[in-house]
């Protein structure tokens, strides 16, 4: 029989912001920033941080955040409101605000720093489906049924037994994120 999963341990290779994701944080920036001033105020920081990660950042998160961003050149021409809602630019102004790039790293940041065990618990629930708190053979392979018609019953059985380490039948969550955690070898 096949091994599919010798040599472990192989920690995960690390994980990278994909073009999509990239585009999305772009996107998120240019849609909080109110008044389309080039940085995000604190508030709008905040929306940006519901669009994006979908909770909202407590003040002192955002103090912290704003108070790592470096101030804009004096030399660069800003846009304030005044008192009379007109919009003057003021190029010897200095106001502390996110740039698109300062949001961009905070952003990539957050999202590799997203936690693997979430992921994997998540995963995990959707293959208990009848919240066991473990998975059978039988419903692997219906599970794999639906998500990757292509692999037969036979390398279901194998990978479901492979996962088995105590041999009992099934899967517990600690198998799954063993299985998890570390990478197949390429032979698979």
């Amino acid at each position: 029989m096949q091994n599919y999963m010798h040599q472990l341990p192989h920690i995960r290779p690390p994980r990278h912001i994909t073009e999509e994701k990239l585009c999305q944080i772009l996107e998120t920036f240019h849609n909080a920033d109110e008044g389309r001033k080039g940085f995000l105020t604190n508030e709008d920081l905040k929306v940006a941080f519901v669009a994006l990660f979908g909770y909202k950042p407590s003040k002192n998160e955002v103090a912290q955040l704003m108070a790592k961003c470096s101030r804009l050149p004096s030399n660069q021409p800003l846009i304030e409101r005044s008192e009379g809602s007109r919009i003057e630019q003021t190029p010897d102004t200095h106001h502390v605000g996110m740039s698109l790039e300062h949001f961009t790293e905070i952003a990539k940041a957050k999202i590799l720093a997203e936690d693997y065990d979430d992921e994997i618990r998540q995963m995990f629930i959707a293959f208990d489906v009848m919240c066991r708190g473990f998975i059978t053979l039988d419903v692997a392979k219906r599970v794999f049924q639906q998500i990757a018609p292509f692999l037969d019953s036979v390398t279901v059985g194998k990978l479901f037994r492979e996962a088995d380490m105590d041999r009992d039948g099934r899967v517990s969550y600690r198998d799954f994120e063993f299985i998890m955690k570390y990478t197949l070898d390429d032979e698979l």
